[in-house]
């Protein structure tokens, strides 16, 4: 009996410790908070969300790709900006070759010591298709750039065709018509463009209805060469007064005069 006793005892005690220890257990477990309550799954009438999270962090992302987008469009409109500024180069160009072009309409006559022309201001056109002018419209003038020229300085001879009636006409400057002679003080032939002559010997230059047209001339301050197959200059002329005469066929001699100033 006592034994019976003795075992019911001992069994009671267990029991009493085992209940214990699964009590602290279960506030040990407490101290690390309390447990996350689980939340039922979404129900067949909500929307799943089908986006990652961190939405600011994508818009960042796409902001900084639309920024990438805006840089590459700038950067190539700024590369056909410059394609634009070559082409605009190369129209430059095209004009400047142009402007050349014009420039080739007056020639250098080296050989026989002038630089000949077109006609220049107002006129100066050609004149192909009109009719020829006659001395009752056209009155010629010719006069030098300057009075006195120092030594150096070549004299500008200015041959100038003035129209006074109501049509345009056209003069011809080459060489087969046009006479220009350069005579000293007494009188002595130093130039003239009738030997070695260069340049066009036919040149019609258009002479507008009540305006005018200028032909020039560029003395180079030499006698005329002794031998124009030799290539050789002729010799200086000297100091002092010359006398101009420009001679167009059937039109009165047009004369001026300058002087040729010492070293």
């Amino acid at each position: 009996m006592l034994l019976v006793v003795a075992l019911v005892a001992a069994l009671a005690f267990w029991a009493t410790r085992s209940g214990g220890g699964t009590q602290n257990t279960g506030a040990s477990d407490g101290e690390d908070g309390p447990a996350q309550s689980i939340t039922p799954g979404p129900t067949a009438d909500e929307d799943l969300i089908d986006e990652r999270p961190g939405g600011r962090e994508e818009d960042e992302e796409d902001g900084a790709g639309e920024s990438a987008g805006e840089d590459d469009a700038e950067g190539n409109g700024a590369d056909s900006g410059g394609e634009g500024d070559d082409a605009s180069g190369g129209g430059n160009a095209d004009g400047g070759d142009a402007a050349g072009g014009d420039g080739s309409d007056g020639t250098d006559d080296a050989e026989a010591g002038s630089r000949t022309s077109g006609g220049s201001g107002n006129g100066g056109t050609s004149g192909a298709g009109l009719p020829g002018c006659g001395p009752g419209a056209v009155t010629l003038s010719l006069r030098s750039a300057e009075n006195a020229y120092a030594p150096g300085e070549k004299p500008e001879l200015r041959l100038s065709a003035e129209n006074s009636s109501g049509d345009a006409c056209a003069l011809d400057f080459g060489h087969a018509s046009l006479t220009l002679t350069v005579a000293d003080s007494e009188d002595e032939e130093v130039w003239s463009s009738a030997v070695c002559p260069t340049g066009k010997s036919r040149q019609l230059v258009a002479v507008p209805a009540g305006d005018s047209a200028t032909h020039t001339v560029l003395w180079d301050r030499r006698h005329n060469a002794g031998d124009c197959d030799s290539g050789e200059p002729g010799a200086p002329a000297a100091a002092g007064t010359y006398v101009a005469e420009a001679a167009v066929d059937g039109f009165p001699v047009a004369k001026t005069s300058f002087r040729l100033n010492r070293d």
